[in-house]
């Protein structure tokens, strides 16, 4: 546990003073999400993975929390870690909160990998590989309503392909404090960080499900072809939802040893 700015972060951290990967997760999840990297990649990295504040065993003052608030955090850890050669991995809200991450503090890390992520949660006339707003509203109401069926309905979005993954996401979801995850979903909606992208010049990697239905593939081409330092294709994951990294750990692990490799 680490106290910042009054709250308490809740992470794990392999030890050593091996190059670190920072794992993100995304909203209303928390670091459990993470267990097949933490298994791989232990033996050659320091391996951190936070619960971001108010989420998974992290407390939280007010439930009104901004990206920009997490990347403090975020920098917070590293310093208090002594993290060195710091690759950041995001996944979903955790994406958008490493492409703020990277805009703001671009000397900290290595390398940023982008796990089926967007830069804008909602469609708009300029970004279509977007979610609706509709039916963004649609799970913001029954979130509010049922606040259960709608984690359940959010995670069976996550990873339909995987029965276990679903019942773990769903179980992480269902234990997020309603205020906290309503409000999370409130301030990433009108966000758009398209024009932090050309901003981003620290060596970027894009890994994506084929089939994700939460953050579309084509944000994550979207994604691959404007942000500054990625300079290859997004590297996708066959018969994989929004969380690869639990449905389809063998084929996600070699594709970030890959993106680690540069």
């Amino acid at each position: 546990m680490l106290d910042i700015a009054g709250n308490t972060i809740f992470l794990t951290d392999s030890g050593g003073d091996r190059p670190a990967l920072l794992f993100v997760h995304g909203i209303m999840m928390s670091h459990a999400v993470w267990r097949h990297q933490v298994a791989e990649f232990s033996g050659d990295y320091r391996v951190v993975c936070v619960d971001l504040r108010g989420f998974g065993q992290s407390s939280a003052m007010t439930p009104d929390i901004s990206f920009e608030d997490h990347a403090a955090d975020l920098a917070h850890i590293i310093a208090k870690l002594s993290l060195t050669d710091v690759t950041l991995v995001g996944w979903s809200m955790g994406g958008a909160i490493a492409q703020v991450f990277a805009a703001t503090y671009p000397r900290t890390l290595v390398r940023v990998v982008l796990v089926d992520t967007t830069p804008q949660l909602l469609a708009s006339e300029a970004f279509p590989h977007a979610l609706p707003a509709e039916a963004a509203m649609q799970l913001g109401q029954l979130l509010g309503s049922d606040f259960a069926q709608g984690c359940a309905a959010f995670s069976g979005m996550i990873a339909p392909e995987d029965a276990e993954a679903t019942r773990l996401v769903t179980e992480i979801a269902t234990a997020t404090q309603p205020a906290i995850a309503l409000a999370a979903f409130g301030n990433s909606g009108p966000r758009s960080l398209i024009e932090l992208l050309p901003d981003i010049k620290t060596p970027t990697s894009v890994i994506a499900g084929a089939d994700d239905r939460i953050c579309l593939p084509g944000a994550s081409s979207y994604l691959a072809a404007h942000i500054s330092g990625c300079t290859q294709p997004v590297a996708w994951i066959k018969d994989a939802g929004h969380a690869p990294f639990l449905t389809r750990p063998t084929e996600f692990n070699a594709a970030l040893r890959a993106a680690l490799a540069g």
